[in-house]
């Protein structure tokens, strides 16, 4: 009797136990995974973190010492909006600390478009400020950085820890790696004006690749609105036109941050509803009133155009400046050969 009474309590016992076992993997299994989408990022969060904590070490998450770089990445990206604890190799803050792991994220979840290239090459123009890159060699991904900015030349700058830096060239990079990884995350491409000087023209590349892009490339969130038109001594103008021809023109503003890193693009078309927009451009910097232009193709002879400039605050918020329009010439005739 007491044999079968210890039996019967060993049973329950292992019951116990294989029923803890049995709800443990059940919520292992079916808990899902975080959500991560380059959607909800905003480059610009990111950017702001990048600058405020380049040569510092956030006590919110870990420091890993000599080998901080791709944790300050991390924190970037975590900064704008993404969820970095999709990757198994995320830390207690939600940090991914080696490049190996971060280029899985990227890549694999993320889905990231990658570059691959030679050190020695220039960076993609799809590289877009709030875009990544890693540095390797012969022994594999060695040094992850953040696109902070970018040139006017089109080239990027970047903010990194371990060699802290902030909005540094390529140059110093490349000496000590053979390729690089770049990663584009920004579907909706930003460029960074580096600073602009007052009342002077704040030029940037003119667009390309490509030069003339329909309303859906700038994402709905910011074309939906309808803001209302501002006056003209406001912080949003738009200028006449100029250098134009029979299939171009450079478009022509005044645009001013009023202490906020601001985007701006173009919005134009042959009517007022606009039926083409210029990428992002920016962030504009500063309390400085800055003149803008960029550069549009594709147009067509003999058409009259609308244009007006587009101010994008933080939040998301537009300013828009008054309508302009302009009107391409005639395409020129071409001569007829005499024998």
């Amino acid at each position: 009797m007491t044999n079968s009474k210890a039996e019967a309590r060993w049973r329950r016992q292992i019951a116990v136990v294989l029923a803890i076992i049995v709800a443990t993997a059940s919520s292992v299994v079916l808990s899902p995974a975080p959500r991560v989408s380059a959607g909800t990022y905003n480059p610009l969060k990111a950017i702001q973190y990048a600058d405020q904590w380049w040569n510092k070490r956030n006590p919110k998450f870990q420091s890993y010492g000599f080998g901080d770089c791709a944790n300050f990445v991390s924190q970037c990206l975590i900064a704008g909006g993404l969820n970095l604890r999709a990757s198994s190799s995320a830390d207690t803050r939600g940090c991914i600390a080696l490049c190996m792991n971060l280029d899985t994220f990227l890549t694999n979840t993320l889905k990231a478009t990658v570059w691959k290239m030679s050190s020695s090459s220039r960076a993609p123009t799809g590289l877009q400020p709030g875009d990544v890159a890693i540095f390797g060699n012969w022994l594999g991904l060695r040094h992850a950085v953040f696109v902070s900015a970018k040139q006017s030349n089109g080239q990027p700058l970047f903010n990194a820890h371990t060699y802290d830096r902030k909005k540094t060239t390529l140059g110093w990079l490349f000496s000590g790696w053979t390729y690089v990884k770049y990663y584009h995350i920004v579907k909706s491409p930003v460029t960074v004006a580096v600073a602009p000087k007052p009342a002077t023209s704040a030029k940037t590349a003119v667009v390309a690749q490509p030069a003339v892009t329909t309303r859906s490339s700038v994402p709905a969130t910011i074309l939906n609105p309808q803001p209302e038109p501002v006056e003209p001594e406001s912080l949003v103008t738009t200028l006449a036109p100029s250098s134009i021809t029979s299939t171009s023109a450079m478009l022509k503003g005044v645009i001013r941050p009023d202490g906020q890193p601001a985007l701006w693009f173009f919005e134009y078309g042959a009517s007022e509803t606009y039926d083409y927009a210029t990428d992002k451009q920016g962030p504009l910097l500063g309390y400085v009133t800055c003149n803008v232009d960029l550069a549009v193709t594709g147009l067509k002879p003999d058409t009259l155009y609308h244009t007006r400039l587009v101010r994008v605050a933080p939040d998301g918020n537009l300013t828009t400046g008054s309508d302009t329009t302009f009107r391409t010439p005639e395409a020129p005739r071409t001569g007829i050969p005499q024998d």
